[in-house]
């Protein structure tokens, strides 16, 4: 579109998607190491030697562009934490193992430190992330709730006029579900139990003594709604 450079995010997975992929690369690279003719096996693994210094050079260069604290804060994403663990790139207060190479010279990619060595389960680190609302949340009635799932967690998704809220779909007294609950302004009314109310902008009870629902961190425009997923949750409450 003429005069618009705003560029689209893309390529949100969820976690099960990610390690689904990570699982497969991992194996297509043991698969790899299997190749009997030794000629190919160079070949292949030369390819990849070069693809691996394209990107180490790459990525090193652009990440000494960054400034200062920007790294600590875009490595929260999956992807990137991954990429940057692959080249040595996370800041000083990790902990790295050395690149290593195979008895031909060549990197071996540190996969074992993202799925998990063998005969382990895999390593899945809570990292917080944004996870996109499948089918079209925006065109959500105001003063209306859905209930969704993202990335396993059963959200229910409350709109208040042109305010988009994020709670778990779970009543705090017995875990049962909030789907049919009654949305009023920032209360929600769970239908299951009488005089049980949730205030929606931070998740605790109303008028009564109880625990609290969580809440997510949300962002919401024309085109979908994004859950924040093992984030900290900051309440936005009007100060007066």
């Amino acid at each position: 579109m003429a005069g618009n450079n705003e560029q689209e995010r893309i390529g949100y997975m969820t976690s099960a998607g990610w390690d689904k992929l990570l699982e497969q690369v991992n194996t297509h690279i043991e698969e790899l190491e299997k190749i009997s003719d030794p000629e190919l096996k160079e070949q292949i693994f030369d390819l990849l030697a070069g693809i691996d210094a394209i990107h180490r050079e790459s990525l090193g260069r652009l990440v000494s562009l960054f400034k200062e604290g920007v790294l600590e804060q875009v490595i929260n994403d999956p992807p990137i934490h991954t990429l940057m663990e692959l080249y040595d790139l996370l800041p000083a207060l990790e902990e790295h193992q050395e690149q290593q190479y195979d008895e031909s010279g060549f990197p071996v990619i540190p996969l074992d430190s993202v799925t998990g060595a063998k005969g382990t389960a895999p390593v899945k680190p809570k990292i917080a992330h944004w996870v996109p609302v499948p089918g079209k949340q925006p065109t959500l009635e105001p003063n209306s709730t859905n209930l969704v799932n993202v990335d396993g967690h059963d959200i229910l998704i409350c709109r208040v006029d042109d305010e988009y809220f994020a709670v778990a779909s779970r009543c705090a007294q017995d875990g049962s579900s909030l789907e049919k609950a009654n949305l009023n302004k920032y209360t929600l009314t769970c239908h299951n139990h009488q005089g049980c109310h949730y205030d929606v902008r931070q998740g605790t009870r109303i008028a009564a003594r109880g625990e609290s629902i969580d809440c997510y961190p949300i962002e919401a425009d024309e085109k979908r709604i994004m859950i924040g997923i093992d984030m900290d949750f900051v309440p936005n409450l009007p100060v007066f």
